[in-house]
């Protein structure tokens, strides 16, 4: 199964994925990571320092459709979520049934940007409809490391991930 990290343009923290966190820039943490346990490609829509296809998507909408199309089954990694674990990406890998797997309930908490899609590629509406379906998995976010769906949008959130990077780094990171 491959990994898809999707890179858009940020409008509450331009810049975000190339901001550093330790020694690596955000987005090189997340590849890294995902790359041990998923074969990975970045779609992206700004130059990044790693490899990357460029991402002529409209939305992500757009982009899961033409994903499904061309991979048919794929996991999805945001790329400003930095503090998931190995063990969370497996847990997700060993999930998959010939269906979507997404992180929560089902219903309003789950994690579309840390998910397998699985199925006939169709245009939806939102994230929730391209990961519902009768062969859904829906693992309890208890299973996974406490930070694991935490991910970056504003200047507060990038400040707390440095404090959350240096609680982490002796342990998890």
């Amino acid at each position: 199964m491959i990994a898809i990290i999707p890179v858009k343009l940020s409008v509450r923290l331009p810049g975000k994925h190339l901001m550093k966190i330790g020694e690596k820039t955000i987005i090189e943490h997340v590849y890294h990571k995902v790359s041990k346990v998923f074969e990975t490609y970045i779609y992206s829509k700004i130059d990044l320092p790693l490899p990357f296809i460029h991402d002529k998507s409209e939305n992500i909408m757009d982009l899961v459709f033409n994903l499904k199309k061309r991979y048919g089954t794929f996991a999805m990694i945001g790329g400003d979520m930095v503090f998931f674990n190995e063990n969370d990406l497996k847990i997700l890998k060993e999930s998959y049934r010939g269906g979507p797997v997404v992180p929560g309930d089902g219903y309003e908490d789950y994690e579309p940007m840390f998910s397998i899609y699985s199925g006939e590629p169709k245009l939806t509406r939102n994230l929730r409809e391209a990961l519902t379906g009768e062969t859904t998995v829906y693992i309890p976010k208890s299973k996974f490391s406490k930070y694991a769906f935490y991910n970056i949008n504003t200047s507060e959130d990038y400040r707390n991930a440095i404090s959350i990077y240096d609680e982490l780094k002796n342990n998890d990171f």
